[in-house]
């Protein structure tokens, strides 16, 4: 049977990827694989790269969908209905399914010893510099998500310190959000840079920089991109819900703008 591999007895339903590396990404590269659509040369990998773009349009193309390589919340209901129209089985995937290419940044070689300093201000200057960012935007992302409190915990999420780290994305830099928790502001700075530089900082204005830390794969997005609705099912809801606060003008979503606004105030 074609693309046994991703076949086993029980499935559960793709999510839509926060970001363009992780295992939510090989979820989605499993169920294009599974219904024909290759990725003849990284395969499953959990990077949204060039070619899962390509097999997402391809797919996207025969389903009549808006063509845009993304995983849009369209894109992700399609597919999750033809898996289970099909009765594909797919097994969930893991940070173990996820294949750093010798090509992609990863946090083992980033080189932290050109921003050190025992002073905050010092070293949030040199990282700044290095990432060409402003260290007054970086501040502001800080104030927006932890209110610069390298302790700072969210209750549901798990996300933990200045820039709200979350669990996957902290294993991803090498430590935990436990461990986090622990550091210092000083020390917590090592893993915003190793973070920025993983991710990237768009065009390094504060909107697409702050996009990097609330939805990476959509910096660059236009603003008038929704990214969740209320009431509406799967990730978009859930993105509504947890953060409705960013819905000012009470229209039941919540845009790229809404989001870069959000962090503006701290400008």
């Amino acid at each position: 049977m074609r693309f046994k591999e991703f076949r086993i007895s029980e499935s559960f339903t793709i999510a839509n990827p926060a970001g363009r590396i992780g295992a939510d990404v090989a979820d989605v590269q499993k169920a294009l694989v599974a219904l024909g659509y290759e990725l003849p040369r990284f395969g499953v990998d959990g990077i949204h790269g060039p070619e899962t773009s390509g097999a997402i349009k391809k797919f996207q193309t025969d389903a009549k969908l808006i063509v845009n390589g993304d995983t849009d919340d369209a894109t992700i209901d399609m597919l999750n209905k033809l898996v289970k129209d099909r009765n594909i089985k797919l097994e969930k995937s893991t940070e173990k399914d996820v294949k750093r290419r010798s090509t992609q940044r990863s946090a083992a070689n980033i080189d932290t010893k050109v921003i050190q300093d025992p002073d905050f201000n010092k070293k949030l200057e040199k990282i700044a510099n290095q990432l060409n960012v402003k260290s007054s935007d970086l501040i502001a992302i800080m104030k927006q998500e932890s209110g610069v409190d390298p302790a700072a915990v969210n209750r549901y999420s798990g996300a933990s310190g200045l820039i709200q780290f979350m669990p996957a994305t902290a294993r991803n830099l090498g430590t935990t959000v436990e461990d986090i928790r622990k550091m210092s502001a000083v020390e917590q700075l090592d893993y915003v840079y190793k973070y920025f530089k993983m991710v990237g900082v768009g065009d390094g204005s504060l909107g697409d920089l702050y996009m990097a830390v609330f939805m990476p794969k959509y910096v660059g997005a236009s603003d008038n991109t929704v990214l969740g609705a209320s009431g509406a099912a799967g990730f978009s809801g859930k993105v509504y819900a947890q953060n409705r606060g960013l819905d000012k003008n009470r229209d039941g979503r919540i845009t790229v703008a809404d989001v870069k606004q959000s962090v503006a105030r701290f400008a």
